[in-house]
């Protein structure tokens, strides 16, 4: 099993939920509006404000669980949909998930998922 943590541009974020909406097997995604800078410090962020010079730029951080069958398939689409061909398009982490638990039924790994 495996967190996929995904920083996107707000622009793509519905272009991004509903491709990843038709991958069996994904049950769900958590999506949080958050402000940052990469190796371009910020300096300079499309579409934002008439491209005003900012330290921070808006993005969207999408946080999901992924079994290890879908996980490279969960990557590849949420790469494909934020695809601009410009920079600042964001980063896709994947880390190793070492147990999850249903709270409401006590049920674990991926079952819980």
């Amino acid at each position: 099993m495996k967190q996929i943590i995904a920083y996107i541009r707000p622009a793509v974020l519905e272009r991004v939920t509903e491709t990843l909406r038709a991958i069996d097997g994904l049950t769900g995604m958590s999506v949080m509006e958050i402000k940052g800078f990469g190796q371009g410090k910020g300096a300079f962020c499309p579409g934002e404000r008439d491209e005003e010079i900012t330290y921070f730029c808006k993005k969207v951080r999408i946080e999901l669980m992924a079994s290890d069958a879908i996980v490279w398939e969960v990557v590849d689409t949420i790469r494909e949909g934020a695809w601009t061909g410009e920079r600042g398009e964001g980063k896709i982490y994947v880390l190793n998930v070492e147990e999850a638990v249903r709270i409401r039924t006590n049920e674990r790994g991926e079952a819980a998922v």
